[in-house]
């Protein structure tokens, strides 16, 4: 029996030292992971005194370590106590701070008599054993009081959850059970009952129990814990060995007696020296290890979620966004079940955009309790963590939404201020859990996902502004282009009725109501051309094809106007895809341009030349350049001269060099629309030259 006291007191001290380890390694300022971490230091420091009594083999040295056990044993029940309260978020701040202002007391009394009477032999079985003092009941009723609060208060928090909560709290009422039980058989030897304390081991599985439940809030993922757990066990279980050999040693060379205690105290103070000095080494090295060949599916799966945060910002379009976001999260998450719902401007209700499985899940309407839960936080909820806090009405539509939707994560996707929506993640396979990393990657995906969001949707608006604007100066232009003719109309309107006899000025007003007429026809059609944003067909089409025939077409004009055509020989040059009117029609313009430029000037010429060169990004573009010697383009004007009516020419004359200023306009959109690019170079008095920039084929 002694030799199974040794051991369990040894497996309880490992197994409180290891778990306090790994959940205060994983969370070290939460509250809630620092009292079960002073819970499980109590536990080990109560069973490692626990494994000095039963070492110990003078009776002056066993009672020193009874009575230090028992003060460490009396703090238990309410530390574990106060860590309930934070469990089930029902804080008892009052009794708490009595409980361990009453423990301390109780402690101190065991340096006396008073609960420690004395040891000597229980039956058989120890040869020295604690008897109890006069006030060892009251300590007993102490350590059974707050065994029985405990009880209430996980049984009343477990009958107010749903859900896998409802479970968790489960779990830590029977494993407290369990616990208590099992340490309370160590009090009957104390007033001779002849039972024997084979719950002491109970004492380790109470404490792994409660950490599972703990593991449940998400404090971290539960197949880490029990691997890192099993690691750092078989270490701790190694420097135990090493103390117990080291106590059989100093007890061997010093003797008996007084002397027997000390050895033991440096057997425990230089093994655990050794095992806290080389925790920083040892434990690097564990969880290296751990990552590399047992933990590798799930570190690898993080390591995808990681990737796909900087993935989410190449794609080139939102449906690619979703549809890729919503396959990585549920490959890297092994989840079966997985959706993305987001409400755009205008719309009323929460729409799935994409889904695993494929398919279409019916909308959400924005007054679930949920998504006010999610627009009011940033963070990603598990439901069954909602559903003990919420009112019985919230309650049923968080029940809804799980049993119908299967939803057991929800992700907020927001950027800053603006809610977008979230993404609706089923249950893991396998039982699987979703870990604090794993919900800080995906509020991470969430928040990359909502910012991309934003930013197209600024983008939107930022074009929408640029069409109003375009549309403001349209109409501008339009104004000013039709009120000159439609004045000259009204005014023969009005003279008509008083010289309506006249033959002369009935020719005249037929000649000015023609030509006005025609005027606004033209603007109208201009007006039209540039508006147009109807596709064309698109063939190979030769540029020195397209440059002679305008020049056919021009050919008038250039004569008229006297001026130099200059143009290469042909040289073969690769074809551009593209469409050949439209062609026609920009170089005609920059032609007619250019002849308006050169009024007036010695020695006009328009050239025309050619040049191919190699793209950045692969392949080649065909540069066509149309330089003229006019009178240029003032700089103040140039930034402007592919905007929609602006023109260096006298829109309101009578003659045909008159111009609306969408020449230009209609040139840029249509090289544009080609895939292409338009450049101006221009000094006043030294000429003009338009660099056309278009994909060719090689």
């Amino acid at each position: 029996m002694i030799s199974y006291c040794i051991f369990s007191s040894l497996i309880n001290a490992v197994a409180s030292l290891v778990l306090g380890i790994a959940v205060f390694s994983k969370k070290p300022r939460e509250p809630k992971t620092l009292i079960f971490t002073w819970l499980t230091v109590n536990i080990a420091v109560w069973s490692g005194l626990y494994f000095g009594w039963m070492m110990s083999r003078e009776p002056g040295t066993a009672l020193i370590y009874c009575r230090a056990l028992s003060a460490a044993a009396i703090l238990i029940p309410v530390c574990y106590y106060h860590f309930a309260t934070r469990l089930t978020g029902r804080p008892h701040n009052r009794e708490v701070l009595a409980g361990y202002g009453l423990a301390v007391i109780l402690a101190g009394l065991c340096a006396t008599p008073l609960i420690v009477a004395r040891v000597e032999p229980a039956v058989e079985w120890f040869p020295v054993w604690p008897k109890a003092g006069l006030l060892y009941p009251a300590y007993l009723g102490f350590f059974f009081y707050y065994f029985v609060r405990v009880t209430w208060l996980l049984g009343s928090e477990y009958r107010r959850s749903a859900f896998l909560r409802k479970n968790q709290l489960l779990y830590v009422l029977v494993y407290t059970l369990a616990g208590y039980l099992g340490g309370s058989s160590n009090y009957f030897l104390w007033y001779d009952v002849p039972v024997p304390p084979l719950g002491n081991v109970l004492v380790a599985v109470y404490m792994i129990g409660v950490a599972y439940a703990m593991i449940r809030f998400r404090l971290m993922d539960f197949n880490l814990l029990i691997v890192r757990s099993l690691s750092y066990g078989l270490i701790i279980l190694a420097f135990a060995g090493l103390e117990v050999v080291l106590a059989a040693g100093l007890q061997q060379l010093l003797g008996g007696g007084p002397l027997e205690m000390a050895a033991l105290f440096l057997a425990a103070l230089a093994a655990t020296t050794l095992l806290f000095g080389w925790m920083p080494l040892w434990r690097a090295r564990v969880d290296r290890f751990l990552e590399r060949r047992m933990l590798r599916e799930a570190v690898e799966g993080r390591s995808r979620l990681r990737q796909l945060t900087q993935t989410i910002s190449t794609l080139k379009d939102e449906e690619s966004i979703f549809r890729e976001t919503v396959g990585a999260l549920a490959e890297a998450l092994a989840v079966g079940r997985v959706a993305l719902y987001l409400r755009f401007e205008f719309e009323t209700a929460f729409n799935a955009h994409a889904s695993i499985p494929p398919g279409t899940p019916a909308p959400l309407d924005a007054e679930e309790p949920l998504l006010k839960l999610l627009q009011a936080s940033p963070h990603a909820v598990l439901l069954d963590e909602l559903a003990h806090s919420l009112g019985p009405a919230d309650r049923a539509a968080i029940d809804r939404l799980r049993q119908e939707r299967h939803i057991e994560l929800a992700v907020p996707v927001h950027a800053g201020a603006f809610f977008y929506g979230f993404f609706a993640l089923g249950p893991r396979k396998f039982d699987g859990l979703y870990s604090e990393n794993d919900l800080s990657l995906l509020e991470a995906i969430g928040l990359q996902v909502g910012f991309n969001l934003r930013s197209r949707q600024l983008e939107r608006r930022a074009n929408q502004a640029e069409k109003l604007i375009s549309l403001g100066t349209l109409a501008a232009g339009l104004a000013h282009e039709l009120r000159n003719p439609l004045v000259s109309i009204r005014t023969f309107s009005a003279l008509m009725e008083e010289q309506g006899g006249d033959p002369e000025f009935r020719r005249e007003f037929r000649t000015v109501v023609d030509r006005d007429a025609r005027r606004i026809a033209a603007i109208v059609e201009n007006v039209a051309a540039f508006a147009e944003n109807t596709k064309v067909k698109f063939s190979p089409v030769q540029m020195e094809d397209v440059i002679q025939a305008v020049y056919e077409i021009a050919r008038p004009e250039f004569v008229s106007a006297g001026v130099a055509f200059v143009v290469p020989a042909p040289a073969g040059l690769p074809p551009v895809q593209g469409n050949y009117s439209q062609m026609l029609q920009v170089f005609l313009n920059l032609f007619q341009n250019a002849i308006h430029a050169l009024a007036g000037r010695p020695d006009p010429r328009i050239e025309v030349r050619y040049q191919v060169q190699p793209e950045a990004g692969g392949g080649h573009i065909l540069m066509v350049t149309v330089a003229d010697n006019g009178a240029g383009i003032e700089p103040a004007v140039r930034p402007q001269i592919f905007e929609p009516f602006v023109t260096t020419k006298a829109t309101g004359d009578r003659h045909h060099r008159r111009g609306m200023g969408l020449g230009l306009a209609i040139v840029k959109r249509i090289i544009e629309g080609h895939r292409g690019g338009i450049a101006v170079s221009s000094e006043p008095g030294r000429g003009t030259t338009f660099v056309v920039h278009l994909p060719c084929q090689t």
